[in-house]
C-alpha cells in the first residue's frame, strides 16, 4: 500500500515546463545552491496538501503545478493545483506525456480541506491509497481524539533543509498545541494502532476547567477571526525580515541624502553672504563712480577756465613787456618780477603751473575711475558666476527635498507594514500563548487518563531503535550501537544525548537516519506508510571525528568540525545503503555529489546553474 511520484511540473501560458521526473527507487538531485532543489521540496509539500508555495522570481508566470503518483495499484494519477493554492483537480491518468498541450479541465475535484465524513477531499483520498483513512489519533491528555488527516504524515516523509537541522525532534514539527496528535501519529505507524477505542476523561474540576476552556475559546476565536485574511506566521516573520532590510537600507540612503541637503544649504547660505557683499561693495563702487564724475567734472571746469584765463591774458597782452594795461607806465617806468624769464610774467607762469596740476590730477582720477570699472566688471562677472551657483544649488535643494519627501513616504509606508505585521504577529503569540494556557488548563484538571497515553509500546519502541543503529552503521556513523529512540524525550539519543543537544551536522544525519529507518521498519511488516521518503541536504553539514576519537555532542549552533563537511567515507556508504537497502523511494536533494558515483537503477539529475552545463535548474533559463 504505498505511493510513488512520478513527477513534478509546472505549466505557464508561454513558458516552458518546467519539470522533474522521479525515479521508482533512489533518485538523487544535485548541484549548487539556488537552483531549485529546495523549492522542488516545497512544492511537493505543497502538492501534498501544504498550505502555500514558496514565492520566488523563477515561478513567475507558471500558474499550474502537477504531482504525478502511481497508486498501489500500479494505475497512474496527476494531481492538478492553482500556483496560488486552493483545491485539488484529479486526472486518472500521467499527464507529462500531454504537458505541452494545452491542459484540458479536470475531470474530478479534491478539496485542499480535510474531511473524514466526505470523499471529496484530497487527505481521504491519499489515506484511502495507503490504508490509513478512517483512522483516529488522541489529540490531548483528556484522550479526546481526532480523525487522521494526510497532513499528519506528511512531515515524517518529507523533511526540508530546515527540519533536517532543526533542534526540534523528528517526530514533531514544533507546534506545542500538536505534539500529542503527532506522539499518537508515530505510535500509528509503528504499531498500526490508532485510538478510535480511547474513551474521554474528564477533568475533576469538570465546570471550572470548563468554564476557562470556553473562555480561552473565545477569546481564541476573536484572534483568529481577526486573522482570517492574514498570511501565515512564518511568512510573516519572512515578510518583517525583508521590511526590517528595506527599512535599514532606506535609513541609510534617507541619512546620505539629509547629509548632502545640510552640506547643500551651508553652500546655499555661503552663497548668499558672497552676493550679498558683491552687492554690497557693487553699491561703494557706484558710489564712488559718482563722486569720481563730479570730481572730474570739476577738474574739466578749472581746466577750462585756466585756458580762458590764459587766451584772455594772451589776448590783452597781460603776458608781454610794453606799456602796462593797467596803468598805462612805460616799461622803463615799471617795477618788473625779477624771477620773470622773457617777457612771461609770474602771473602767466602761475597759470601755466596750475593748468599743469589740473591735468595731472584728473589724469590721475581717470586711472583710478578706470580701476574702478575694472573692478565693478570683474565683481559683476564674479556675481553672475555665484548666482548660477546659487540657482544651481538652490534647484538641486528641490530635487533632493523632492527625493526626501518620497522616500520619507516610502519610509512611512514600511514602518506602517512592518506595524501591521507586527501586531498580526503579535495576534499569532496571543493565539499560541492561548493555546499553551488552554493546554496547561486543560493538563491541569486532569484526573485520569487511558494506559494508552503512554504512547509507543515497548517492543516498537526496541525494534525501531534497532533499525534506526541498523541503518546508521550502515552509513558508518561513529558508535551506531549507542543509538536507539526515547519515548519518554520522544527524540532520538546518540552517544548518550539527545540529537537537540548536538551540532546541525549531527542533527542531519539523525534526522535522515529516522526518516529512512521509519519507513523501511514499515514497509518490511507491511504497516501502512505514504511509500516515499525526500530528505533535503542530509549530508551537506555533516563530518565525522577523526579516526579514534569518540566524537562529542556539541551546542546547536556550535562552529565545530562536527558541522563541517561531510566526509567521502560517510556519503558513499550513505549511498550505497539507500540503493542496496531500501525497498520505497528516496529522492535526496544534496549540494554535493556522490563521491563514488551512482548505479544504473538511481535517477541521477544534475542542476549546474550554467546553462552551458547539462540542466540548468528546476526552471529552465
Amino acid at each position: 500500500m504505498r505511493l510513488t511520484l512520478t513527477h513534478l511540473t509546472f505549466l505557464g501560458v508561454n513558458r516552458e515546463p518546467a519539470s522533474v521526473r522521479f525515479g521508482p527507487a533512489v533518485t538523487v538531485i544535485r548541484g549548487p545552491s539556488d537552483t531549485g532543489k529546495s523549492f522542488v521540496v516545497d512544492a511537493i509539500d505543497f502538492m501534498l496538501g501544504g498550505r502555500k508555495l514558496k514565492e520566488i522570481p523563477e515561478r513567475e508566470g507558471y500558474s499550474t503545478v502537477l504531482l504525478g503518483l502511481t497508486l498501489p495499484d500500479g494505475s497512474p494519477v496527476t494531481l492538478s493545483r492553482s500556483a496560488n493554492g486552493g483545491n485539488f483537480g484529479l486526472y486518472r491518468e500521467d499527464l507529462q506525456a500531454h504537458m505541452n498541450a494545452k491542459l484540458p479541465p479536470p475531470p474530478e475535484s479534491l478539496s485542499q480541506q480535510h474531511s473524514a465524513n466526505s470523499d471529496g477531499n484530497l487527505s481521504k483520498y491519499l489515506l484511502r491509497a495507503i490504508g490509513l483513512e478512517g483512522q483516529f489519533v488522541r489529540k490531548n491528555m483528556h484522550n479526546a481524539t481526532d480523525s487522521l488527516s494526510f497532513r499528519n504524515v506528511v512531515h515524517l516523509c518529507v523533511v526540508d533543509e530546515t527540519q533536517m537541522q532543526s533542534e526540534v525532534p523528528p517526530a514533531f514539527t514544533g507546534s506545542y498545541v500538536t505534539k500529542t496528535k503527532e506522539i499518537s501519529v508515530l505510535k500509528l505507524l509503528l504499531q498500526d494502532e490508532d485510538d478510535s477505542g480511547l474513551s474521554a476523561v474528564q477533568p475533576k474540576d469538570k465546570k471550572i476547567s470548563a468554564a476557562k476552556v470556553s473562555v480561552i475559546d473565545r477569546l481564541i476565536g476573536n484572534l483568529e477571526a481577526q486573522l482570517a485574511e492574514v498570511s501565515e506566521a512564518s511568512q510573516l516573520r519572512e515578510q518583517a525580515a525583508r521590511l526590517a532590510s528595506s527599512i535599514d537600507a532606506l535609513s541609510s540612503s534617507l541619512g546620505g541624502l539629509v547629509d548632502e541637503r545640510g552640506s547643500l544649504a551651508q553652500d546655499i547660505r555661503k552663497a548668499q553672504n558672497e552676493v550679498s557683499d558683491a552687492r554690497t561693495e557693487q553699491g561703494d563702487l557706484l558710489a564712488l563712480r559718482s563722486r569720481f564724475g563730479l570730481l572730474q567734472s570739476q577738474y574739466a571746469s578749472d581746466l577750462e577756465r585756466l585756458v580762458m584765463v590764459r587766451e584772455a591774458g594772451n589776448l590783452l597782452n597781460y603776458f608781454r613787456r610794453g606799456v602796462c594795461p593797467f596803468c598805462g607806465a612805460e616799461p622803463e617806468n615799471q617795477h618788473l618780477n625779477t624771477e620773470c624769464d622773457g617777457d612771461t610774467t609770474a602771473f602767466g607762469e602761475a597759470i601755466e603751473s596750475q593748468l599743469r596740476r589740473t591735468r595731472g590730477l584728473a589724469q590721475d582720477l581717470a586711472v583710478t575711475i578706470e580701476e574702478v570699472a575694472q573692478r565693478g566688471f570683474a565683481l559683476q562677472t564674479e556675481l553672475t558666476g555665484t548666482l548660477g551657483g546659487l540657482d544651481a544649488h538652490r534647484r538641486r535643494l528641490t530635487e533632493l527635498d523632492a527625493v526626501l519627501e518620497e522616500r520619507n513616504r516610502n519610509l512611512r509606508e514600511l514602518i506602517d507594514a512592518r506595524s501591521h505585521v507586527e501586531r498580526s504577529l503579535g495576534l499569532y503569540e496571543q493565539v499560541a500563548s492561548l493555546e499553551k494556557m488552554k493546554q496547561v488548563v486543560a493538563d491541569e484538571a486532569v484526573s485520569a487518563t487511558s494506559a494508552v497515553g503512554a504512547g509507543i509500546n515497548l517492543r516498537a519502541q526496541r525494534e525501531f531503535s534497532a533499525a534506526l543503529s541498523a541503518r546508521l552503521a550502515a552509513w558508518r556513523f561513529p558508535d551506531p550501537e549507542g543509538v536507539r529512540y526515547d519515548v519518554s524525550e520522544q527524540d532520538v539519543i546518540a552517544d548518550d544525548q539527545l540529537r537537540s543537544a548536538h551540532g546541525k551536522g549531527v542533527r542531519a544525519i539523525l534526522h535522515a537516519a529516522f526518516t529512512v529507518a521509519l519507513a523501511q521498519y514499515c514497509f518490511e511488516r507491511d504497516l501502512p506508510h505514504p511509500g516515499f521518503v525526500i530528505l533535503d541536504s542530509p549530508l551537506v553539514t555533516y563530518r565525522p571525528p577523526d579516526a579514534g576519537v569518540t566524537p562529542a555532542p556539541v551546542a546547536s549552533g556550535s562552529a565545530s568540525g562536527s558541522d563541517a563537511e561531510v566526509s567521502d567515507e560517510i556519503a558513499g556508504a550513505f549511498y550505497d545503503d539507500l540503493q542496496r537497502n531500501c525497498t520505497g523511494q528516496v529522492i535526496i536533494f544534496e549540494n554535493t555529489d556522490p563521491p563514488d558515483g551512482l548505479d544504473d537503477t538511481t535517477v541521477d539529475i544534475m542542476f549546474t546553474k550554467n546553462a552551458q552545463r547539462e540542466r540548468y535548474g528546476f526552471f529552465p533559463r
